[in-house]
């Protein structure tokens, strides 16, 4: 495909700022803890959402029925909420204006308190084409800007419609080609012939030719992640049936660890279930 040179295929972050139901913080303010659930009436001086972020002397007032999952960042310990109740989130630990106790925990993702979640902002990506036009018309769908656990990982892309041809390619971190096809389908998997290898970084392009003669091509770079990081996402994976507050920190864990294919799966799952969260549906839709 002549492609002899490494493409960097960078992402500008537009930061969606989420607010964690008070009113808007000083810049240099920051986040003590993250909303993980929420269900039912609670306000403050902006909306409340999964992933809302706290700072610190925000106050919530949570109506009848209401519950209100948090985690503090820097211990990891997590609070249960239900309303009636008025909650002042102090810097080391929430304090009670009114209603019950909150119930605690030990961070949700275990690992004796070595496991620490962090804000989870909202990316939007750039899709650059050679022909000069800044948006391109394929959308890679996996394996751009992310680490992936799989060493046989599935390549997708969004199509153009039926009977449109695909050339795909795939390059280590020295330019060299490791494998090319032609497909038209919108999704590749590598042969068994072809392992990649643990740690190492790649750079994979996706292109054709549309109606009107005109070439698209987009690619993306993305690394394998490493036996100690493929164990520790496995041995901090919550079950299937778990809480979503659980779900949300552990989605939340993959993202800072550059995971982010392995995110999305949890944030469409979790988006399902709440499906009136507009970040869960940002997250979902990215």
């Amino acid at each position: 495909m002549g492609m002899r040179f490494r493409l960097k295929w960078f992402f500008p972050m537009l930061i969606v700022a989420v607010v964690s139901g008070v009113a808007a913080a000083p810049a240099r303010s920051q986040s003590i803890a993250l909303i993980t659930d929420v269900a039912g009436p609670v306000t403050g001086a902006a909306p409340v959402t999964i992933l809302s972020e706290i700072t610190a002397d925000t106050r919530l007032q949570l109506g009848a029925g209401a519950r209100l999952v948090a985690i503090y960042l820097k211990s990891g310990d997590e609070y249960t909420f239900r309303g009636p109740a008025q909650v002042h989130f102090a810097a080391g630990e929430p304090r009670m204006i009114q209603g019950a106790r909150p119930v605690r925990k030990a961070n949700p993702l275990g690992k004796g308190g070595n496991v620490t979640i962090k804000p989870v902002g909202v990316t939007q990506a750039a899709y650059v084409m050679r022909s000069g036009r800044s948006t391109a018309r394929i959308k890679l769908l996996t394996l751009s800007g992310t680490k992936t656990l799989d060493t046989s990982p599935e390549f997708r892309w969004r199509g153009f419609g039926q009977g449109v041809k695909y050339r795909v390619e795939l390059t280590d971190d020295t330019g060299r080609s490791l494998f090319e096809a032609e497909v038209e389908d919108t999704a590749i998997r590598l042969p068994e012939t072809i392992a990649l290898r643990e740690g190492a970084s790649y750079s994979w392009e996706v292109s054709t030719r549309a109606a009107d003669n005109r070439r698209y091509v987009t690619g993306g770079d993305f690394s394998v992640a490493s036996a100690e990081l493929r164990a520790e996402a496995e041995a901090l994976r919550p079950p299937a049936d778990s809480p979503v507050s659980q779900r949300v920190a552990f989605a939340a864990w993959l993202e800072q660890v550059a995971l982010r294919d392995e995110a999305r799966r949890y944030w469409r799952e979790l988006s399902a279930e709440r499906p009136d969260d507009e970040k869960l549906k940002a997250l979902a839709a990215e």
